[in-house]
């Protein structure tokens, strides 16, 4: 599994937070939640994409914060309830993997892949990307994990 790499510029996310530790899988239930108040987003960059961003990530707890969300314009406001991420502009090691393999493929990332590949973890979100052609109901369908990253 070789990422490839792609130079993102600075963007804005909107969406429904979580923040724990996701023992009982309540990031999945958070998306189902999600999805029932797609309409309630302005300006919306493509309604077809959408985006899981991790950020804030305690090691020593395991509390972190996730985002479903949509990438918005940048003077898009956050709808009641919702909040409002402002990613930096970022190189990025794009993995490819489907929701049966995201696990494993984060394990590979941080485990054998980042220690061993010239780059180190670079400050800001990284996120998961589900474009248009994803389907959830079809565990081979592909989505794509953005690690901000920088020369070690």
């Amino acid at each position: 599994m070789e990422p490839k790499f792609v130079s993102k510029p600075a963007f804005v996310m909107v969406g429904m937070k979580y923040h724990g530790q996701n023992k009982n899988n309540e990031i999945p239930q958070m998306w189902g939640e999600f999805m029932k108040h797609t309409e309630e987003f302005e300006r919306v960059i493509n309604p077809t994409v959408c985006y899981g961003a991790c950020d804030h990530v305690n090691e020593t707890t395991g509390v972190f914060d996730y985002l479903a969300a949509f990438e918005v314009n940048s003077e898009a406001a956050a709808p009641k309830g919702m909040d409002r991420w402002d990613i930096p502009a970022n190189e990025y090691a794009v993995f490819t993997c489907t929701l049966p393999t995201i696990h494993a493929a984060f394990d590979y990332i941080y485990g054998t892949w980042l220690p061993q590949s010239g780059y180190k973890r670079a400050p800001g979100a990284e996120f998961e990307l589900y474009d248009e052609s994803f389907e959830v109901n079809d565990p081979d369908s592909p989505l794509y994990l953005y690690i901000p990253v920088k020369k070690a």
